[in-house]
């Protein structure tokens, strides 16, 4: 049994390859071959060094990204477009909860029972106060958008059945121009702003 033939069979063992001959045979050989035992303790010692060797240092660039992110999000609640679009909701939020204070108080709308008409008032408060918690923090906006379209759709859609059934006024219902008004500013607030190309 040659030197070459042990070796290959030392590398390919470390390799986790089938090494073509008996371990009683190589050990055999490494007890009365110097040179070998030397290649073997060196092969050894280089596969261990190469398969744990450290990772190589990667910079911690989480705090930058992070800093990044809140600056894009505080750029895109103090631009011009977002800053008008947010007062016009508030201004949305403002009429729609003092439109439904009649309802909601006094239980008055459009000649429903009043259980129904304190219903009905409470939900055009709780839109209107998500209108402001959305004109507050753009940034939730992402959050509570299915509510608010589901709400509006439900609200607008019920609204213009009972119209065509001629179940209601129309101008009974023109309230509702707020709800959808309000979805759509809400809407555009959620998009993102095209960015800002800044040059060297």
């Amino acid at each position: 049994m040659t030197c070459t033939q042990i070796r290959h069979a030392i590398s390919a063992r470390l390799d986790g390859e089938a090494p073509g001959l008996d371990d009683a045979v190589v050990y055999a050989h490494l007890a009365g071959c110097s040179d070998c035992r030397a290649f073997a303790h060196g092969a050894e010692a280089l596969h261990r060094t190469v398969r744990l060797a450290p990772a190589p240092l990667i910079p911690d660039l989480t705090a930058g990204i992070l800093s990044a992110i809140g600056a894009e999000e505080l750029d895109a609640e103090h631009s011009d477009t977002s800053h008008a679009l947010r007062w016009i909701l508030v201004a949305i939020a403002i009429a729609q909860i003092a439109v439904a204070i009649p309802a909601l108080v006094f239980g008055a709308d459009a000649g429903l029972p009043v259980h129904t008409a304190r219903h009905i008032g409470s939900f055009d408060v709780a839109l209107g106060v998500g209108f402001l918690y959305a004109a507050w923090k753009p940034s939730r906006i992402p959050g509570l958008l299915p509510v608010v379209a589901a709400l509006v759709v439900c609200l607008v859609g019920s609204s213009l059945l009972d119209v065509a059934s001629g179940s209601t006024a129309a101008w009974g219902e023109a309230q509702h121009v707020l709800d959808f008004v309000g979805l759509a500013v809400v809407w555009l607030l959620s998009r993102p702003e095209p960015r800002r190309v800044q040059l060297a």
